[in-house]
This record gives structure tokens, C-alpha cells and sequence, in this order.
């Protein structure tokens, strides 16, 4: 008889401190350079920096990117439903306005990375300038 009384409380126990880790993980701050900065510069800035600016939209620097396109502001800092930057991440790539234009989607990690570093409200530090992945250069083996 004691198992049955233990058994609900464990299982109780265990879900109270899943959503105790879920909750604790939603409040962490998204680290723009370590976090943020990857994701913009491999899914976006192939054609989002100064050498291909499509739709008028430059991604490199806080202020280019806090400009917007030729759409308007794509980052709304503290409203990520409101952030184009974020709202063409979620559409089907059946949408012609789907990003990234690739047969896949972002990793929805990537995507609530995104929403959440929006959200917090889009803090870019001072001096971050992205750099697109053409533009890299390669190690010397």
C-alpha cells in the first residue's frame, strides 16, 4: 500500500522539477555573440551583407540591421511577432517569402533562440559586426 502513495508523489516530484528546469531555462539571457550572432551569420547573411543586400536589408552592424529593408524595421525589440526577422522564420516554404530560402527550416532551437534574444529586447552590443560566411577566411591546414 505504501508504493501507491509513493509512486503519485514521486511522479508529482519529478514534473514539478521538469517544469521548474523549463521555467528556469525560459528566463536565461540569450548571449548575442555566443548565441545569436552564428545563427545571423550562416542562415541570413549570405544574402543580407553589403555585397548582396537583398530586399535592401544589411544585417552586419546593430544599426543596419535595426534599420530594416525595403519592408521596414525587421527587428522590433520586446515583440518578436512583431519582428519580420523573426515572423519569416516560421513560414512554410511554400510562402516565396520563407527564410531561410532553403529546402529546410532553421532548427527550431535556432528559431526560439531568435524569438527569445527578440523578446529580451534585442540587445546587440557595441562594435559586433556580423561577417558572412563568403567572407571568412579559411584557415590555412
Amino acid at each position: 500500500m505504501r508504493r501507491i502513495f509513493y509512486l503519485p508523489l514521486a511522479a508529482t516530484l519529478l514534473l514539478s522539477a521538469c517544469v521548474v528546469d523549463l521555467a528556469v531555462l525560459k528566463n536565461q539571457r540569450v548571449d548575442f555573440v555566443r548565441q545569436v550572432k552564428p545563427i545571423l551569420e550562416g542562415s541570413c547573411l549570405e544574402c543580407h551583407q553589403h555585397q548582396y543586400v537583398f530586399a535592401g536589408l544589411n544585417l552586419e552592424t546593430k544599426e543596419l540591421a535595426m534599420k530594416g529593408g525595403r519592408s521596414g524595421p525587421v527587428i522590433v525589440p520586446g515583440s518578436p511577432h512583431q519582428s519580420l526577422l523573426y515572423k519569416v522564420l516560421l513560414l512554410g516554404h511554400n510562402s516565396p517569402v520563407a527564410m531561410p530560402p532553403t529546402p529546410e527550416r532553421m532548427d527550431r532551437d535556432d528559431e526560439q533562440i531568435i524569438h527569445d534574444w527578440i523578446q529580451q529586447g534585442a540587445k546587440w552590443p557595441d562594435g559586433v559586426r556580423l561577417i558572412a560566411p563568403q567572407n571568412r577566411k579559411n584557415p590555412k591546414a
